[in-house]
């Protein structure tokens, strides 16, 4: 099972089954430590701690590089490339 959230410039994705393994949901300490604190554990899982907590993320992304460096793994961030597709295309790789 996943969870997904959207924040201004991308979406985060976290893996439960990944999650479920980690001893110190290192995303949480992360965001916390470094970001506005969005991330909580409930049941066992990172997620947000209200619906519209996403809009006031900061992308700072250290949740996503503790949770890969600290963690078990789970959480991924994909960044939106604005713009890739017509430099793509101005210089001839499209």
């Amino acid at each position: 099972m996943t969870y997904e959230f959207p924040f201004a410039t991308g979406k985060v994705t976290i893996d439960y089954e990944k999650c479920g393994r980690c001893e110190n949901y290192a995303c949480v300490k992360a965001c916390s430590l470094f970001g506005r604190a969005i991330l909580r554990v409930e049941d066992g899982k990172p997620v947000l701690i209200s619906e519209d907590a996403n809009t006031r993320c900061i992308e700072d992304l250290t949740c996503e590089l503790y949770c890969q460096v600290y963690g078990n793994r789970g959480l991924k961030i994909v960044l939106d490339m604005f713009g890739l597709e017509e430099y793509r295309h101005k210089i001839g790789l499209s």
